[in-house]
């Protein structure tokens, strides 16, 4: 006598219809997938950066700070950030901070020729001149030459030498002039801005200066060099 198939059919089907319903209860339990954060808006991003410039060329340099690391907070690694928090710590005299900022600027982007050119400027103050040079040169040979490198910087761009190389010649860098132009940045970025001048300075020193010029991420000329602004603000 054959055994009768129906009951072992019926254990099958109840054992895969309780599979069933145990994997459909687990993904009913699971959360649902939290939504994909938006991205930063870039237009509010930019006048954060242009606030935090603003601040810095009107002398509020720990407002100015606090601009640049609410920036930062909200575009981590920002080239912009990091290099214009650069630029608040080498006004103060904090160059190895300022080098900080602008070698993990010039990581973000490593297109841009005035950070390279801070960079230098800061090593100059710092006394690596042979180190300054080296870094500035990369920095005019990217800028497309001295006097735009010397424009980006808000230095007088100097005169074109005799000995100049024909236009587009971007691999030409004079060692002299980049060390003129090196020195005529250092000479105008004081060890510590942030500070009052003595009252018994010359009057001369003491006089009212002149509003700065905002240079931005491209190229301008400026009038004259000023104290505050003798380095690149990144936009």
């Amino acid at each position: 006598m054959r055994p009768n198939p129906a009951p072992l059919r019926c254990l099958q089907i109840a054992v895969f219809m309780f599979t069933i319903a145990m994997t459909h209860g687990a993904e009913a339990a699971s959360p649902p997938p939290a939504p994909a954060a938006h991205p930063p808006d870039a237009t509010l991003l930019r006048a954060e950066c242009e606030y935090g410039i603003a601040l810095a060329l009107a002398g509020a340099d720990a407002s100015a700070e606090s601009a640049f690391v609410s920036l930062l907070s909200h575009a981590p690694g920002d080239a912009r950030a990091l290099n214009n928090l650069g630029n608040t710590h080498l006004l103060r005299g904090d160059f190895d901070v300022a080098l900080a900022f602008y070698q993990q600027a010039s990581e973000a982007d490593s297109s841009d020729p005035g950070i390279l050119l801070n960079g230098a400027t800061a090593l100059m103050l710092r006394g690596d001149e042979e180190e300054a040079q080296i870094l500035a040169a990369e920095g005019v040979r990217r800028a497309g030459g001295v006097r735009q490198a010397a424009l980006l910087l808000g230095l007088k761009a100097p005169e074109t030498s005799s000995d100049a190389p024909k236009a587009g010649d971007r691999a030409y860098v004079r060692k002299d002039e980049v060390l003129a132009l090196l020195r005529a940045a250092a000479a105008n970025v004081p060890p510590d801005s942030s500070k009052a001048k003595p009252l018994d300075a010359p009057a001369a020193s003491r006089a009212k200066k002149r509003p700065p010029t905002w240079r931005s991420a491209g190229a301008r000329g400026a009038e004259g060099t000023d104290v505050s602004v003798v380095v690149y603000w990144k936009q």
